[in-house]
C-alpha cells in the first residue's frame, strides 16, 4: 500500500506543478521527452524479475550455491549492459532528436536532457537486483521502503525544481543522482541484513549467461510491452496531434492508474508468497490464494473504476484547474480499460512470480505490438478516441488468454472456475451503461453532485458485489485464521 501511495503521491503532484509552471506545451514536452527514454528499461531483458525469483525459488528449496551462482551472473551481465548503453547512448548528442520528438526545446537541452534521463533508468537495473535480493529472505518490504524512499524524494525534489522553472537538464540530472544515493544505501543494508546474499561477483559463471539470457528474456518481453502500451502511444501523439492531446491523454490515464492502485497494491503484494509457495511446492495453498485474492479483487474493480469514471470531472477541475481536459467519451472507455488491467495484473501476477511467463511475455508482447502498428493509423485518423478503443479489445483480448495460461499452471492441482471473471464482465457492462448518461452530462451539473454521484455508485456496486463474488466466504475464512493465530499466540 506504500508503494501504491508513493505513485499516487507523484502522479497527483507533478502534473498540476508543471502546467502551472511550463504550461500544457511545456509539459507535455517533459512528457515526451521522458517517454522516448523508456525504451531503456528493456535493456536488462527483465534479467533482475527472472533472477529475484529463481534465487527466491533455490534459496527456499535450499539450492544456496546455484542461488549464488545466478545472482552473481546476474549482476555481471547488468553491470555490462549498464556501461555498454551507457557509452552507446552519447549517441542522442550527435542526433537531431529534438526535431525527430517535435519538440521546440533546443537541441543541446534535449540531448542533454534524454541522456541523463537514460543514466537515471540505467542505474535502476542493478538497484533492482538488490532491492528483489530482500524478498528471498523473506523481509520484501524492506526492498519495497528503499525503492519507495528513492521515489518519494526523487518526487519531492523534482516538484519543488520544477515549481522553480528549472532546465529539463538539471531536473533529470538530479533524478540520476538520487538513484545513485539511494542505490547505494539499498546495498549497506541488504550487505548488514543478510551479507550472504550480496552479490559477489567471484561467483559468476559467465557459461551460465546464455540460460539466464533465455530465460530472462521473455521479461524482457514484458518489459518491451509496457513501452508499447505507455510511452509510444504519447510519442505518436506529439507527433501527429501535437503536446495538448498528449496531456490531455496523459493525464486521464494518470487519474485511472491512481485509482488502480488499490488493486495493484494487493495483487502485487500476493508477489513474495506465490514464489515461496511455488518453490515448496505448496500447490493447496497456492490454489486458496489464487481463489481468494481473485474475489476481493474482481469485487473491488467495479466500484474503483466506475467511481472514478463518475469523479473525474471534479478531479480534473479540483486538481489542475483545467477542466477543458476532461473528455467524457475518452474516460468511458479508459473506465473499461482500467477494469480490463485490474483483472489482468492479477492474473499475470501468478505466472510472473513463478517464472511461468513464457506464453505471457509472448501474449503481451506480439499483441501490444499488433495494437502500435494498428495504434498509429487510429491516431492519425480518430485521435485519442480511436487509440485507446484499440486498446480497450487488446486487453480483453489477453485477459482471456492469460486465463488459459493460469489453468495450465493449476492443471495438477483443480480446474480453475471462470464464472467470477464472466460476473464482472456483465456488471460493468450494465455500470457504465448505466454511468456514461452520468459522465457525458457531468460538466453541466454542479461539482458537488458530481462527487455525491461518484460516492452512491461506488457504494451501490460494492453492495452488490459482496454477494455476487462471494466475499463472505472471505471474511469467515479470515476470521478463523486470525482466531487460530490468537490461540497459538496465547499458546506460546
Amino acid at each position: 500500500m506504500s508503494t501504491q501511495g508513493v505513485n499516487v503521491v507523484t502522479q497527483f503532484l507533478l502534473p498540476p506543478i508543471f502546467l502551472h509552471r511550463y504550461g500544457i506545451a511545456g509539459y507535455g514536452e517533459w512528457l515526451t521527452l521522458t517517454a522516448a527514454v523508456g525504451y531503456l528499461s528493456t535493456l536488462n531483458f527483465g534479467l533482475h524479475t527472472f533472477t529475484n525469483n529463481q534465487v527466491a525459488i533455490c534459496y527456499n528449496r535450499g539450492e544456496l550455491e546455484e542461488a549464488k551462482t545466478l545472482q552473481a551472473t546476474s549482476m555481471l551481465l547488468l553491470l555490462r549492459i549498464v556501461f555498454g548503453a551507457a557509452i552507446l547512448t552519447s549517441i542522442v548528442f550527435l542526433l537531431p532528436i529534438n526535431v525527430w520528438l517535435g519538440v521546440k526545446l533546443s537541441r543541446s537541452m534535449v540531448d542533454t536532457t534524454l541522456y541523463l534521463l537514460g543514466l537515471q533508468l540505467l542505474v535502476r537495473m542493478p538497484m533492482a537486483l538488490i532491492l528483489g535480493t530482500f524478498l528471498v529472505i523473506g523481509i520484501s518490504y524492506r526492498g519495497s521502503n528503499w525503492n519507495n524512499a528513492a521515489a518519494l524524494t526523487t518526487t519531492l525534489a523534482t516538484a519543488a525544481m520544477a515549481f522553480a522553472q528549472c532546465s529539463f537538464a538539471w531536473i533529470a540530472a538530479q533524478q540520476a543522482l538520487t538513484q545513485v544515493l539511494f542505490f547505494t544505501l539499498a546495498t549497506l543494508d541488504l550487505r548488514r541484513k543478510a551479507p550472504q546474499l550480496i552479490p559477489r561477483l567471484r561467483f559468476a559463471r559467465p557459461s551460465r549467461t546464455p540460460e539466464i539470457l533465455r530465460q530472462s528474456g521473455y521479461f524482457g518481453l514484458i518489459f518491451w510491452s509496457n513501452f508499447l502500451v505507455f510511452q509510444l502511444p504519447l510519442i505518436l501523439m506529439q507527433r501527429m496531434l501535437g503536446p495538448s492531446s498528449v496531456v490531455a491523454f496523459s493525464v486521464t490515464r494518470t487519474i485511472y492508474s491512481m485509482s488502480r492502485q488499490a488493486l495493484t497494491s494487493m495483487t502485487q503484494a500476493l508477489g513474495q508468497e506465490v514464489t515461496e509457495y511455488y518453490g515448496k511446492q505448496q500447490w493447496g495453498r497456492l490454489f486458496r490464494l489464487y481463489e481468494l485474492s481473485e474475489r476481493i479483487v474482481l469485487a473491488m474493480i467495479p466500484a474503483v473504476t466506475i467511481g472514478t469514471l463518475l469523479a473525474t470531472p471534479l478531479l480534473i477541475a479540483a486538481w489542475l484547474h483545467k477542466p477543458s481536459l476532461y473528455d467524457p467519451h475518452l474516460c468511458i472507455i479508459m473506465a473499461l480499460i482500467s477494469a480490463a488491467m485490474g483483472i489482468k495484473e492479477h492474473k499475470y501476477q501468478f505466472q510472473v512470480s513463478t517464472n511461468q511467463h513464457r506464453s505471457l511475455a509472448r501474449v503481451t508482447f506480439w499483441s501490444y505490438l499488433a495494437m502500435s502498428a494498428l495504434g498509429a493509423l487510429s491516431i492519425y485518423m480518430f485521435g485519442p478516441i480511436g487509440f485507446v478503443f484499440l486498446w480497450m479489445i487488446t486487453e480483453v483480448l489477453q485477459i482471456v488468454l492469460i486465463l488459459h495460461l493460469n489453468q495450465r499452471l493449476f492443471a495438477s492441482v483443480s480446474e480453475l472456475d471462470f464464472s467470477p471473471v464472466y460476473k464482472l464482465f456483465a456488471l460493468m457492462g450494465v455500470g457504465v451503461l448505466v454511468a456514461s448518461w452520468f459522465a457525458v452530462h457531468a460538466q453541466q451539473r454542479p461539482l458537488l453532485q458530481v462527487f455525491v454521484t461518484a460516492i452512491a455508485f461506488a457504494v451501490v456496486l460494492v453492495c452488490i458485489s459482496y454477494p455476487l463474488f462471494q466475499l463472505r466466504d472471505v471474511r469467515v475464512y479470515l476470521r478463523d485464521r486470525m482466531a487460530l493465530r490468537g490461540q497459538v499466540s496465547r499458546y506460546q
